[in-house]
């Protein structure tokens, strides 16, 4: 009996032990050659531009399709490291574009319908609050995984007409959104202070709404909500950055 006591007491000290036991992962312990150091500040960005002249272009189901159209925009990343491999700070980007459509046809089973003289000219501003851990591949000084976590929001103008009826007929849309995100990344330094760095959507939770008058008379709105854990490559983007060593 008193075996029995002894082996079951000794069965209960040691799942004590081993829970008490503390697993790490290595976040609480950085290495002692970080990838980035505390102190280190970062500029980073990137800019687009693109576009088109279809003149008689055909697609699908549209015809004769003769438009211009120019798209512009970038981005500005400002982060300061506040600790080994993390660092915080904020994103701004703006995006503009120019639509002019001149003519265009559709017809699907015998239904014809055509556009003539639309005309659409949008801007978009955002900014963010940005958080970053970088993930070092080992003892790597070159290459190394970082994840953004961002928070902020956006506003957006619209305009569009269409000249090509009897009356001018047009509509201004006012758009804003709050948005929640999560957007892991590689970077690789070129040089000891330029580093190149891409990074994509994979999960996000965001608001938004939109105000419209139409002809300046007619009031409309909408609005809708999302989230979920999706690779979104219309989210990809490719940088520059600049570490203040």
């Amino acid at each position: 009996m008193k075996l029995k006591a002894v082996i079951l007491s000794l069965l209960l000290l040691g799942t004590f032990s081993a829970g008490a036991q503390k697993y790490d992962r290595g976040y609480e312990t950085v290495p002692s050659k970080p990838f980035v150091k505390k102190g280190t500040f970062i500029m980073g960005g990137n800019a687009r531009f693109s576009q088109h002249a279809n003149d008689d272009y055909s697609f699908l189901v549209i015809n004769n399709i003769n438009s211009t159209g120019i798209s512009a925009g970038g981005s500005l990343q400002m982060l300061c490291t506040f600790r080994d491999n993390m660092a915080i700070g904020i994103k701004a980007d703006y995006d503009r574009s120019i639509l002019d459509l001149t003519s265009a046809d559709m017809a699907v089973a015998q239904i014809e319908m055509n556009a003539a003289d639309c005309y659409q000219i949008q801007h978009k501003a955002g900014g963010y609050g940005v958080f970053r851990a970088y993930i070092p591949f080992g003892r790597s000084k070159r290459v190394a995984m970082f994840a953004d976590l961002q928070l902020g929001g956006s506003f957006k103008q619209a305009i569009a007409y269409n000249a090509g009826g009897d009356y001018v007929v047009g509509t201004f849309n006012e758009s804003y959104s709050l948005k929640l995100g999560v957007d892991p990344g590689l970077v690789a330094f070129l040089t000891d202070r330029f580093a190149l760095q891409m990074n994509v959507g994979v999960f996000g939770v965001q608001y938004s709404w939109t105000n419209q008058i139409h002809n300046q008379v007619d009031n409309g709105n909408s609005d809708s909500t999302s989230a979920g854990f999706m690779v979104n490559l219309l989210a990809l983007g490719i940088g520059i950055s600049y570490y203040f060593l």
